[in-house]
């Protein structure tokens, strides 16, 4: 009878040391462009203001006030993502894993999607399997 040799253990589980320096960088990555989402938001608010300002001495003011309206409620909304991202970054950096797993909800990866952008939405989203498991 000839007996072969069992195969070799499954690797070990990730660290949690490991698994923080990669929320780290999502977090990072979506930090920044959350950043860039919020001014872009805010300009294309004032851009748009500003056509309504200048259009209104024409007359025809009243065709760009509801874009500035809903560019200020995506920039209200995005500045609200962007404080959630940055208490999870802070979290991350800190190495405060009990408030890292309190704000992080698929929910609010998903609004960030929506609302700050794409990338910080993927970001969010991507962090969130690594957070549940420290």
């Amino acid at each position: 009878m000839t007996y072969s040799t069992p195969p070799p253990p499954p690797p070990p589980p990730p660290s949690s040391s490991s698994n923080l320096g990669t929320i780290k960088t999502y977090m990072t990555i979506a930090f920044i462009f959350s950043i860039i989402f919020v001014i872009v938001w805010i300009a294309a608010a004032l851009w748009t203001l500003a056509a309504f300002a200048f259009l209104s001495v024409v007359g025809l003011g009243i065709f760009v006030i509801l874009p500035a309206i809903v560019y200020l409620v995506l920039f209200a909304f995005s500045i609200i993502v962007f404080l959630r991202i940055w208490k999870m970054y802070k979290a991350a950096n800190a190495g405060d894993i009990a408030t890292l797993k309190e704000t992080s909800n698929i929910i609010w990866a998903i609004l960030a999607l929506i609302f700050a952008g794409v990338i910080p939405g993927i970001m969010l989203i991507l962090a969130d399997g690594p957070i549940k498991q420290l």
